[in-house]
């Protein structure tokens, strides 16, 4: 036996589609949400001059301790963006945009505001699709900090580029670094090793390292993540991809915030309608400011030395 659909208060069933654009909707305002949180947090690494980060270690270790963090990860934000993301591709698709030029076989219509963010809403969701699998590839996986174990504490290592700062930054943060030849020298004396520092130097092993990068051994993984951070922002072209990857989200997501007020009946006036526009580019502005001091302060300003 099949279960009802969701019906309207004029007893109709509610369409299907009907009923995923506002699942579709409601998904995009969460992930809003997730954006001015994830973007406060990476600012903490560039804003407070002279902390060395410290604000965004202290917030990474308090989010790493939620417990079965992986579980909620994929709750909270990897379902959300896999819907967000299929319905949209499926309604980019479908979307019929007017604002380029035309033979008059199309409408044309350039010169109206909302039609061309109605544009670059799908333009950008194209962006935000690599971008957000370049950002994942990269944060969770490639550049994702390692756990190990030495003397009952837990560590975390990552592999970074060297660089002139580095090190007095490591000393004041306690971060360890290895170069491939002492990682070598290390492994003459693995015969000494206890159980618990064999499976240490396991670790430390197991990263494949080229001439100018290290192993970063940090005491916590808000540490590790914050070397990560500073070693990411030190290519100009990973700052440009990032940079075009943030204004994408932003304007994806306050326009789609937007579009959530309208849909849901809460802006009908004119005037709200103009006054959430203002509050709309006032967020775009405040977070662009946050995100693109994590990129271009992180490691130029704040931790290169």
């Amino acid at each position: 036996m099949t279960a009802p659909h969701p019906t309207s208060s004029s007893g109709r069933a509610l369409p299907v589609a009907f009923i995923w654009r506002r699942v579709h909707s409601l998904m995009g305002l969460w992930l809003v949400i997730f954006l001015c949180e994830h973007l406060f947090v990476n600012a903490q690494a560039a804003l407070w001059l002279g902390d060395d980060g410290k604000g965004f270690v202290n917030l990474v270790n308090l989010l790493q301790a939620i417990p079965a963090l992986q579980v909620v990860e994929i709750v909270l934000i990897g379902t959300p963006i896999l819907v967000h993301t299929i319905w949209g591709i499926q309604r980019v698709y479908e979307a019929k945009t007017n604002t380029w030029r035309s033979d008059g076989s199309k409408p044309s219509l350039p010169g109206y505001a909302h039609n061309q963010a109605f544009t670059w809403q799908r333009i950008t969701s194209w962006i935000l699709i690599l971008g957000i699998f370049v950002h994942v590839l990269q944060m969770r996986f490639i550049d994702y900090p390692k756990k190990a174990f030495l003397n009952n504490q837990e560590l975390a290592m990552v592999r970074i580029s060297s660089d002139e700062g580095l090190h007095s930054l490591a000393a004041r943060l306690n971060v360890s670094l290895f170069s491939a030849v002492q990682i070598a020298d290390l492994q003459k004396e693995t015969a000494l090793f206890s159980d618990e520092k064999s499976a240490w130097f396991r670790q430390l092993t197991s990263f494949s390292l080229k001439h100018d990068q290290l192993v970063a051994v940090a005491p916590d993984r808000g540490t590790a993540m914050l070397l990560t951070v500073r070693d990411t922002f030190k290519s100009p072209v990973m700052e440009i991809f990032y940079s075009l990857f943030l204004l994408a989200a932003l304007f994806h997501a306050f326009n789609g915030f937007w579009t959530f007020l309208l849909t849901w009946g809460l802006i009908l006036s004119i005037a709200s309608q103009k006054a959430f526009q203002k509050l709309g580019l006032f967020g775009m502005v405040v977070l662009s400011i946050l995100g693109l001091s994590a990129i271009w302060i992180t490691f130029w300003i704040n931790l290169r030395h």
